[in-house]
């Protein structure tokens, strides 16, 4: 499997803090809403997270069942002037690919020599991709800071073109898809189920007519596709295939008619990225 390095754009003081520091606390949650929370030690490659468990923890069972979770990296300072931090927000996803496996555990036992040799088979490998992260920096405020807050910046959310409305909703019934270079994600001509939100990497929207193919759009890291045809109940008016290995986001049809769909009258940041998107393809649809 080719290594797939996070594009996902975050401030490279807060990669560094990522990579410098070595345990996380994961926040877990059963379907039920039965939270959880662990401290593990974890492996970085840009913004994304690789963790391990064994399959028969409460972590395990929970990411199975629940894939949506929360993580903190932090350091404790007793001047809380100098306190710095992540929170994040993101999906958590098994690694069944042995390369991908074989890649990570080399990375943990690098990081920890101490693991050398002492990662078995009986593990349960996870990635987790952010879909928002916070870094939380009271340094950046100098001598002013007030102790009782704490500065904290967004530095990253895959929803900035979304509705605000309701953003937690939507995030727990996404879906994350791994797609390789050249490999389709939607075809032209066939049922629109799915809306899809790049988090990272790259795809190419192409449109077949009378036997000639052109190339519609490319589309990035935080933009998404398939919401027209699923809006205007057509099948896919266009080919969408991955150009790199790219992270997407998928949510099926009725739940995104349910949650975003609903949202787009009012709510005039989305309403200007349909526009634009109309504009982009020229009328011809989307896919």
């Amino acid at each position: 499997m080719e290594r797939q390095t996070s594009a996902i754009d975050v401030p490279p003081h807060v990669l560094e803090y990522m990579k410098d520091h070595e345990t996380l606390t994961l926040a877990t949650a059963s379907p039920g809403g039965v939270p959880h929370a662990t401290t593990l030690v974890y492996v970085s490659d840009g913004a994304v997270v690789y963790i391990w468990t064994r399959p028969e923890t409460t972590t395990a069972r929970h990411v199975d069942q629940n894939p949506v979770v929360s993580f903190a990296i932090d350091e404790y300072s007793p001047d809380w002037r100098q306190t710095k931090g992540i929170q994040a927000r993101g999906d958590c996803a098994p690694l069944l690919d042995a390369s991908e496996i074989e890649r990570v555990t080399g990375e943990f036992e690098e990081k920890f020599p101490a693991l050398a040799g002492a990662l078995g088979t009986n593990l349960s490998y996870f990635r987790i991709t952010p879909t928002e992260l916070r870094f939380i920096d009271n340094t950046a405020e100098g001598g002013d800071t007030d102790p009782s807050t704490f500065h904290r910046d967004l530095v990253y959310s895959v929803f900035r073109d979304l509705p605000e409305q309701g953003v937690e909703t939507v995030e727990a019934h996404l879906r994350t898809v791994q797609v390789g270079d050249g490999d389709v994600v939607v075809r032209q001509g066939a049922p629109a189920d799915k809306f899809f939100i790049i988090v990272d990497g790259e795809v190419e929207v192409v449109r077949e007519d009378d036997g000639e193919t052109r190339s519609i759009a490319t589309l990035g890291q935080g933009q998404f596709f398939g919401e027209m045809a699923i809006l205007r109940d057509t099948p896919r008016m266009a080919t969408v295939r991955a150009v790199k290995p790219t992270t997407l986001f998928s949510m099926e049809r009725d739940v995104f008619r349910s949650l975003v769909a609903q949202s787009m009258g009012t709510t005039e940041d989305f309403d200007a990225t349909i526009r634009g998107r109309l504009d982009e393809i020229r009328g011809t649809g989307s896919a």
